[in-house]
């Protein structure tokens, strides 16, 4: 029921919309019901009459060829009057539903956009994107095909047996003793439609994820030859997804049948008690014709609401995966009470932080470090030594399982999460670019910046010259995930996003690992001039990058076993010159296969 409530609840600001349904509803069932009078008033009183006979109708006296006429001119305009207000009612019933949806999934896909990188690291993207497309049309389906028609039916079930009821009451009662046989079928369908739908659901969330996934690792598909492989995953998802819909068909279709038959049993209760009412007198053929189709009037609600029940068990399948989302605990949340944080002077400081991905695998082991504001500092260590994920403690893409960090000498869980990310600028290994220009990219994190303020971004990041080359210049698109550009690219264009916001601090993971010597070393230069103006924080496994940096900590297994800078550290002969030295062999290996 909980369940049922919370639906509820993205209806009532339409209230009034669906108030003003209802009465076209209650207006256009009792329209419907006088379809069938034409009918039946043509059996008893006009063919009863024969031609050159009167028919007699209130203070009217017609012939039996105007009173034909009267009854089919009757017959058009009550169908047309129904007809019109049925398509008005659908209308508003349907903008109903839509405006919910609309309201759903916006509010879905912007607690997706807040929720920490913790809840998309555990999941694929396609399952959350199949959540947000298809899985929230369930409440769609809860109003026009759940609560409307559950409205709708009983409005017109009531009236209809009240019309039913005042022309013969026994009638009326046979023809509901289907009822406890009709709601045992429901109901023993149900809890297999409810389980049935959320496995399809979940098979088609895995399609989607699976087609997502093989699309956009396209290049690495064809540079390992794995097409094959690709589609016989694909196939096997699209199999799963197959039996669970043949499930739901042949379930759906057994249910129907069983619906139908009961329906069938109550129709021929009512024709056999009122062929013997016919001859004993009390009813003429034309109210039985009326009658037969009331009876047909009153079991279709009947068999709309057996529906649905199935459609509300599928629609509620779909809500509950919804909701999983909409209730998933934000593991960075917001605290109480914070504020903004005013522009940073740039000092950072990390207080005996530990961290674990999964509690069984810390990678982070009481790390403490501080930063003074315009200093640059380096991270270096080997490969899952911790330097990335410390990183991303800084702007909050994760919170520490114990310690602090702080930014001029506050807790960064102390201030809005917005306003500590407007004072950090950060550039990722994997720069990814957005489907838009070249242009907008780079002004993603300022979109108010000026055209002159974005290329001088560019050319500080020594992007300027390759993107007056593309084709449109700033104005070219650069495709899904920034295909269109190289990796190099890419990160050039990544470093003048980050230029651009103009942040206090800067955190760069890696920001050079996609250039050649030449056009890195340009960027270092240009870098350290930058770096004047910010507190940077550098990830690399290039240490020629940053040997001459104010500071360098080294990191092993989630420590902080060194500190100091290029020279002091090479002294020591420790981990870092171990580092050193290894770099420096690569390097010359690879001069000399050139």
């Amino acid at each position: 029921m909980n369940l049922y409530r919370r639906v509820i609840g993205y209806y009532r600001p339409h209230l009034g919309t669906i108030c003003f349904s209802l009465i076209l509803l209650v207006i256009g069932v009792n329209f419907s019901l006088l379809k069938y009078w034409p009918i039946q008033w043509v059996i008893d009183h006009v063919v009863t009459v024969g031609r050159g006979g009167k028919v007699h109708w209130a203070t009217f006296n017609f012939s039996t060829y105007q009173a034909d006429l009267f009854a089919a001119v009757a017959m058009l305009v009550i169908y047309l009057l129904a007809g019109l207000l049925g398509f008005w009612r659908n209308y508003v019933s349907i903008e109903v539903g839509l405006k919910a949806l609309l309201q759903l999934r916006t509010q879905l896909y912007s607690y997706l956009q807040y929720l920490p990188l913790h809840f998309h690291d555990r999941r694929r993207s396609g399952d959350s994107t199949f959540r947000v497309a298809y899985d929230s049309q369930a409440i769609q389906t809860f109003f026009n095909r759940g609560f409307d028609t559950v409205f709708g039916s009983v409005i017109t079930l009531l009236t209809t047996f009240a019309y039913m009821f005042a022309m013969d009451p026994i009638l009326a009662g046979v023809s509901l003793l289907i009822l406890p046989l009709l709601w045992a079928t429901i109901y023993f369908f149900s809890a297999r439609v409810r389980r049935q739908t959320m496995t399809l659901q979940q098979e088609e969330s895995d399609v989607l994820a699976r087609a997502s996934e093989g699309l956009t690792s396209i290049r690495i598909v064809h540079a390992f030859g794995q097409e094959e492989y690709e589609v016989r995953e694909f196939e096997r998802e699209a199999r799963s997804s197959y039996a669970a819909n043949l499930n739901l068909t042949i379930t759906n279709a057994i249910s129907s049948l069983a619906v139908s038959g009961v329906m069938a049993l109550g129709l021929s209760a009512v024709l056999y008690v009122a062929t013997l009412h016919i001859l004993a007198g009390q009813l003429t053929v034309g109210k039985l014709t009326l009658f037969l189709a009331y009876v047909n009037m009153l079991y279709q609600p009947l068999e709309q609401l057996s529906y649905t029940a199935w459609a509300l068990e599928g629609a509620a399948a779909g809500m509950q995966r919804v909701f999983e989302i909409l209730d998933a605990e934000d593991s960075v949340p917001e605290k109480p009470g914070a504020k903004p944080m005013p522009r940073a002077k740039g000092q950072i400081a990390f207080e005996n932080v530990s961290f674990a991905y999964e509690p069984e695998h810390p990678i982070l082991r009481g790390v403490s470090l501080a930063i003074k504001p315009g200093q640059t500092v380096a991270l270096v260590g080997g490969t899952g030594a911790g330097k990335t994920t410390l990183l991303s403690l800084v702007p909050r893409f994760y919170d520490p399982n114990s310690g602090t960090v702080r930014i001029d000498g506050s807790d960064v869980r102390d201030a809005t999460k917005k306003s500590l990310r407007a004072n950090i600028s950060v550039v990722l290994q994997d720069t990814l670019l957005l489907s838009g220009t070249v242009l907008e990219n780079i002004a993603y994190g300022r979109p108010e910046a000026t055209r002159a303020e974005i290329e001088a971004a560019a050319q500080a990041a020594q992007a300027h010259a390759f993107i007056e080359k593309l084709p449109l210049g700033y104005a070219t698109p650069v495709g899904e995930r920034g295909v269109r550009l190289s990796g190099g690219q890419k990160q050039r264009i990544g470093l003048a996003r980050a230029f651009l916001k103009n942040a206090p601090i800067l955190l760069l993971d890696e920001p050079t690992s996609a250039l050649d010597l030449e056009t890195e070393a340009e960027i270092m230069e240009t870098l350290h001039d930058l770096m004047r103006r910010f507190t940077t924080l550098i990830v690399t496994h290039r240490l020629s990058t940053i040997h001459h940096v104010d500071c360098i900590h080294v990191l092993e297994e989630g420590r902080v076993v060194e500190s100091g800078t290029g020279a002091e550290l090479l002294a020591r002969h420790g981990v870092y010159a171990r580092l050193w030295n290894a770099a420096t062999q690569e390097r010359q290996t690879a001069a000399k296969a050139v």
